[in-house]
């Protein structure tokens, strides 16, 4: 999310590109990013987080949500994630090299930690403040804190770095899934013998009890008494009942959730931006064919990949095992679908560097910190107690109204700022902490 409007460390240059174009195409790329997390961030804005991890729950409600979630979980689960994480790592390396190459004398090291912790409050702030449990920042800042040692590495180096975060990610998935079928077992071993019920000890009797909340965890009602309480909550509680419900969640997640299964999953996804970015594919030092190729073969192996995944989900009713198995194809898919994206986009930047569409999406870009935040703020005004109201109402496609309403005005809202003033408003809180001092804000006119 480093936001810095400079020149890039040295590369070899294979392509006739500016520095203006190549910090214009990050910053453009970094837009189409945060924006693209929204699509699937709506869901857990919007309603419980159930009708996303079985959406037929929600069969009966308006807006086609287990198609909608087909789609989306297919073209985006995981992916725009996977890409806002890249970005952060080729930020890191930008912001290095500009301090480094502006600066010879100047604390890198010193001034790169504050900027991370600082980014770690932000997250903070997220997730205690605007109440958005599902805050990313710290856990970014948590693997940030372990990028600076890797940042003289080679592309190569880099990249055999994040394959081996990779590795390990897929081998807890593996104890992971080998356990589900291990409780599914000891528990059809129990539901076939009355009598051994009676015979449990603690510890098989913990074991049965936790298969049964992973059952009642991958298919949900939504009648629910649970679930419906956490909707009158959020949609029309009192003040006091919603922060505390909220606060709770927001622990639980970025605490368990977040070193569990994000720690990792943003770890490689970082490394791998910093490999794209020392090698120049972020920065479109490369030729043309090279990001075709990276398109078609990211969207080649990665969309078969994700549409098996959505489809055997579905076929097998969400099923726990079936959902565990294909987890572990789950990094190759999303980082597939990432790349593939991440091509796409560096394409549109190379053919229309000047266009309108681009420069506006890019302006998004440079306040990418803002808008991230910006979104935790929108989203709870408009489902929340505490705005309108309407969390538990809509889902499937109606949610994407909602999207395309934040959208429209995140664009707007940046390009209106940026022409007034240098840093989006988190940015220069960001950056005049970082340094010590008050960052000029105003452009001169």
């Amino acid at each position: 999310m480093a936001n810095e409007r400079t020149q890039p460390i040295t590369h070899t240059t294979t392509a006739p590109v500016s520095a203006a174009e190549r910090i214009h195409a990050l910053d453009a790329t970094r837009g189409f990013a945060v924006l693209g997390i929204l699509l699937m961030n709506i869901w857990s804005f919007a309603g419980p987080q159930a009708i996303f991890d079985y959406p037929p729950a929600a069969a009966d409600w308006a807006g086609a949500p287990l198609q909608t979630w087909a789609l989306m979980h297919t073209l985006f689960e995981g992916s725009q994630r996977g890409l806002f994480s890249m970005l952060f790592g080729a930020g890191m390396l930008l912001m290095v090299g500009r301090l480094q190459a502006g600066s010879p004398g100047a604390p890198v090291g010193r001034i790169y930690y504050r900027r991370i912790l600082l980014l770690m409050a932000f997250g903070l702030f997220d997730a205690f403040v605007l109440l958005w449990a599902a805050d990313i920042l710290l856990i970014y800042g948590l693997c940030g804190l372990l990028l600076y040692p890797l940042r003289r590495l080679t592309a190569r180096n880099l990249l055999l770095c994040a394959l081996v975060v990779f590795a390990l990610h897929a081998t807890l998935r593996v104890f992971d899934w080998r356990d589900s079928i291990s409780l599914q077992a000891e528990y059809h071993a129990v539901e076939a013998d009355p009598n051994a019920a009676a015979e449990l000890d603690e510890a098989q009797a913990s074991r049965i009890a936790e298969w049964e909340r992973k059952e009642r965890r991958a298919h949900p009602d939504l009648t629910d008494p649970q679930i419906q309480e956490s909707i009158r909550i959020n949609s029309r509680g009192a003040l006091g009942e919603f922060l505390v419900a909220r606060w709770t969640t927001s622990l639980v997640v970025q605490v368990v959730v977040g070193l569990k299964s994000w720690f990792l999953d943003a770890l490689g996804t970082m490394l791998l931006g910093m490999a794209l970015f020392r090698a120049g594919f972020v920065t479109l030092q490369v030729p043309r064919r090279t990001l075709w190729w990276l398109t078609g073969l990211g969207y080649g192996i990665g969309l078969p990949l994700a549409a098996w995944d959505t489809s055997t989900l579905i076929a097998a009713d969400f099923d726990p095992i079936l959902k565990a198995r294909n987890l572990l194809f789950y990094d190759v898919r999303r980082i597939a679908m990432a790349l593939g994206h991440l091509g796409l986009i560096l394409l549109v930047c190379r053919s229309f560097p000047g266009s309108q569409a681009v420069t506006r999406i890019a302006a998004v870009g440079r306040m990418a910190l803002s808008n991230y935040l910006g979104q935790s703020i929108l989203c709870g005004l408009i489902f929340s107690t505490i705005g309108l109201g309407l969390y538990g109402r809509f889902t499937g496609y109606n949610l994407y109204l909602f999207v395309a309403l934040v959208w429209t005005l995140q664009i707007i809202f940046s390009n209106w700022w940026l022409a007034r003033f240098r840093f989006g408003p988190f940015e220069w809180i960001w950056r005049s902490v970082t340094y010590g001092r008050r960052q000029p804000m105003r452009r001169n006119t």
